[in-house]
């Protein structure tokens, strides 16, 4: 299952649980990941162009950068501009209500964060990445089929001219 790289950036203000998260990631995941760490969301939209497959914000990332946009800002921009990427929320933040508004913007998940986080990240990514590689699948089957048919319309083509030929109506 290592034969793909998925990008994925991290999106937190505490450097070492950008660390830790990403070592968990890269040593658990069934996946080849790339994983990219900012300490800000404005330092992951300038390298969005970059189109990671999976992004995990955090929600408040004002702890280096006091003016800094909170994790549900990004999150917008970021569904706004790359609707296709999948973004996680991981906070602190054990309130309803911020997990239900980062839901209803576009987020794929909200994480917690406590001692199942990392583990957790890593199944939800996972899964994604089994969704993308299947949606993959499913697209490559369909290219596979319209070359079929086309095939099968040419070749009936050609027999047609031909018998046509051999009639002499041409």
């Amino acid at each position: 299952m290592k034969d793909k790289q998925f990008k994925v950036f991290l999106v937190d203000d505490d450097t070492k649980h950008l660390i830790m998260l990403k070592n968990h990631l890269e040593k658990r995941s069934d996946y080849d990941l790339k994983v990219n760490i900012f300490s800000n969301g404005e330092n992951c939209l300038d390298k969005m162009h970059e189109q990671p497959h999976v992004v995990i914000l955090d929600y408040y990332l004002d702890g280096i950068k006091t003016d800094a946009a909170n994790g549900l800002e990004i999150l917008k921009k970021i569904r706004l501009q790359y609707p296709d990427t999948y973004v996680i929320m991981m906070s602190g933040q054990d309130d309803l209500k911020v997990a239900v508004a980062t839901i209803d913007n576009g987020a794929y998940d909200y994480i917690i964060k406590g001692e199942s986080a990392y583990v957790r990240a890593q199944m939800i990514i996972d899964h994604i990445i089994e969704n993308i590689n299947t949606e993959e699948w499913r697209k490559n089957v369909k290219v596979r089929e319209n070359i079929l048919v086309t095939g099968f319309i040419l070749l009936g083509l050609v027999l047609i001219s031909i018998a046509l030929y051999d009639m002499g109506v041409f």
